[in-house]
């Protein structure tokens, strides 16, 4: 039975906790906080890569609030255009929008933004 299931080197990964919130993610229509705007500016971030990072990053459980109250909040991690980034990210299941509160550059020296 259990041959039949992993044969064939068919991809079933998509179960996997972290392949689901992609997935969620990914249907989601995007927003960006003021803070995420202004962190972004700040750090050189720009869209293409948070969305880079989103679509191809893994997510970071420890770094996430999976019970959060109201909506789950999710920690993503990638590389994208030489820079390592971990974007959060809140998903509002609801209405399937999801809003990037912050990226952050994983490798950047001390934080000298002034956002709120």
């Amino acid at each position: 039975m259990y041959f039949i299931l992993f044969r064939g080197g068919t991809d079933r990964t998509y179960w996997l906790p972290g392949n689901r919130v992609k997935e969620q993610v990914d249907k989601s229509t995007f927003t960006f906080s003021e803070h995420a705007k202004c962190i972004m500016a700040c750090k050189q971030i720009t869209e293409e890569e948070v969305r880079d990072i989103l679509k191809n990053g893994d997510v970071n459980f420890s770094e996430s609030d999976t019970r959060g109250v109201p909506c789950p909040s999710y920690a993503i991690e990638g590389t994208s255009h030489n820079k390592k980034l971990r974007v959060l990210l809140t998903v509002f299941e609801r209405d399937s929008t999801a809003e990037i509160t912050t990226a952050i550059n994983l490798e950047g020296g001390k934080d000298t933004c002034r956002c709120k």
